[in-house]
């Protein structure tokens, strides 16, 4: 039988919209769908063992109903206690009991004060509704005739059981809101989580959704974060999720960790809600081996934040130190990092607008500090997010006392007028190869003056300028400019610099704008601006002389996805 089955998860009865169809595939083999039953009060199965429900499976299949339970199991004696050889049944709502084969990899006994999970399964030839009502132990004596059965323990199903599509869970306390703090019904582990973000990437795989989660441990010893999934929903659709964060994961006593989960969804897909997930266990033993058939149990459902919730930012006043958030281990405490600069300018040949932020990091203790590698993104006000370029810079360390600067530029819709723009610092080392905000901050952007370069580390004042020309032989009779600029600089010399610092580029148009020709100059390094009188050769020539010329001048840095500009001043003759 090829065991492919949809999985839906109920939503709450909250409105209309949250109670569409729910579906999911799960194209893994033997992924099946089931819904947790809730932990209730246990009952004994003699007297040394306690019994009770974790979990119950009642879904249709291919060939008919595949039901089956997992329980757990504790031994509340002082010695090594076997486990009982009952049998385990499940009782329907017409009164008929199916018996459920054991799982092979189920204990056969118990050490004392301990407690154990067993999994129980079954396929029945049944095509019609089943409701599972209860779940019964009977001791068979087959050493007797005729034989003898006896009822020794029954557990209700108190939990709608998953049955399909249609199928909703009505319990309040599966439903969990945004930044609702929780445990995971059905597991023992005392790990408390709260949803902190959701973002939405593009990525060379399609669109994904990142969610971080808050992991704390409250209890005084150290614990192991259980495996569990999220899967996102869209309408009728539910998008299968995974965790970053590979292999075995702890939490000291008291401790907290992220932790995140991707989840791939289609382009426009636009998430309304959580299910989270655990996995079940049943072993088979056949001729071929042993035969593991792993399956899905809903737990929670979590209601994601509403639009334009989704992005808490912080009023921010360039130049001050950045408060990040205090569980993220990626910039140092004795790192203090600021915003210097945040411009924008219309890109006329590219039809776009350019946005440029300069970060200064400042390295507050007695030792070096490597750079951080973060990320920045840019938010719009409607909540469009666009990644930043990063300058590409050769130093790696800071030393004691000094700062250093990096640059970062995005590229926005020429339409975007720059209100309300959020910048986001983001980790993109803790859940690679996603990213996850460690700050959010809401700042207007500066405006440029002509006569004043902001460069940081440098202020460049432009005192005077003119355009001047040659003609003649030595030009094959064209029209060769040179910018001359009278400049004061300033610098700030707790800043380190090196050569990859920006440099300046200078544009020359004609009245028809048309590009006469470019030059450059650098602010560091060899053949670099100076205080006093300065000339940029204009790499062009015209064959006819206009009065009447456009010049544009740019800083331009390197990043790993070319060169990227801001515009410094327009100067017309």
């Amino acid at each position: 039988m090829n065991n492919k089955w949809k999985l839906s998860l109920a939503s709450v009865a909250l409105s209309v919209s949250l109670l569409g169809p729910v579906a999911a595939v799960y194209a893994a083999e033997g992924t099946l769908p089931v819904l947790a039953a809730a932990a209730g009060p246990s009952v004994k199965l003699n007297d040394l063992l306690d019994v009770e429900l974790k979990s119950v499976l009642n879904q249709k299949t291919e060939g008919g109903t595949r039901l089956g339970v997992v329980v757990r199991l504790k031994n509340t004696g002082s010695v090594l206690t076997r486990v009982p050889d009952y049998e385990v049944r499940v009782e329907t709502a017409d009164g008929i009991q199916y018996t459920l084969k054991a799982s092979t990899a189920n204990a056969r006994s118990l050490q004392a004060k301990s407690s154990t999970e067993l999994s129980y399964l079954a396929d029945i030839d049944r095509m019609d509704e089943v409701t599972v009502t209860q779940v019964n132990w009977t001791d068979v004596d087959v050493y007797v005739y005729p034989k003898t059965e006896t009822v020794v323990a029954s557990i209700p199903v108190q939990a709608e059981v998953w049955q399909g599509e249609s199928s909703v869970i009505a319990k309040p306390e599966a439903l969990k809101k945004w930044s609702d703090s929780f445990r995971i019904p059905g597991l023992t582990s005392p790990v408390q989580y709260t949803p902190v973000s959701i973002s939405k990437e593009s990525t060379a795989a399609g669109t994904v959704y990142v969610v971080q989660l808050l992991a704390s441990n409250p209890s005084e010893r150290r614990e192991s974060i259980p495996a569990f999934t999220l899967d996102g929903k869209a309408d009728s659709k539910v998008f299968n999720g995974s965790r970053v964060e590979q292999g075995a994961l702890t939490l000291e006593a008291g401790a907290e960790k992220y932790i995140h989960y991707a989840i791939s969804t289609e382009q426009d897909t636009v998430l309304q809600s959580l299910n989270l997930l655990t996995q079940e266990n049943f072993a088979d033993a056949g001729a071929a081996g042993v035969n593991v058939t792993s399956y899905a149990v809903g737990r929670l459902h979590i209601l994601l934040p509403g639009e334009g919730e989704g992005i808490n930012s912080t009023a921010y006043a360039l130049g001050n130190p950045i408060e990040f958030d205090g569980k993220s281990q990626l910039v140092n405490a004795d790192m203090k990092v600021s915003v210097e600069e945040f411009y924008m300018h219309t890109n006329k040949e590219e039809g776009n607008k350019g946005v440029t932020a300069t970060f200064k990091l400042t390295n507050t203790s007695k030792k070096p500090l490597a750079v951080p590698a973060f990320a920045a993104d840019l938010v719009t006000k409607e909540g469009y997010e666009y990644a930043g370029s990063r300058q590409a810079t050769q130093t790696a360390m800071v030393l004691p006392g000094s700062s250093i600067t990096v640059r970062y530029a995005f590229t926005v819709p020429a339409s975007e007028n720059g209100e309300n723009l959020v910048l986001k610092v983001q980790d993109a080392v803790s859940a690679a190869p996603y990213k996850t905000a460690i700050a959010a901050l809401s700042t207007g952007l500066q405006k440029s003056e002509n006569n004043k370069w902001n460069l940081y580390p440098y202020d460049v004042k432009v005192n005077s300028w003119i355009l001047q020309w040659d003609y003649g032989v030595a030009t094959n009779y064209n029209y060769v400019y040179r910018l001359k600029l009278d400049l004061s600089i300033k610098r700030d010399n707790a800043v380190q610099v090196d050569n990859s610092f920006s440099r300046i580029m200078v544009e020359l148009y004609d009245s028809n704008d048309r590009l006469v020709g470019t030059g450059g100059a650098n602010i560091y390094g060899q053949e670099r601006l100076v205080n006093g009188d300065n000339i940029i050769s204009i790499q062009g020539a015209s064959n006819m002389l206009d009065v009447r010329h456009k010049i544009y001048i740019y800083e331009v840095f390197n990043t790993p996805n070319g060169d990227a500009k801001r515009l410094l001043a327009q100067y017309n003759e």
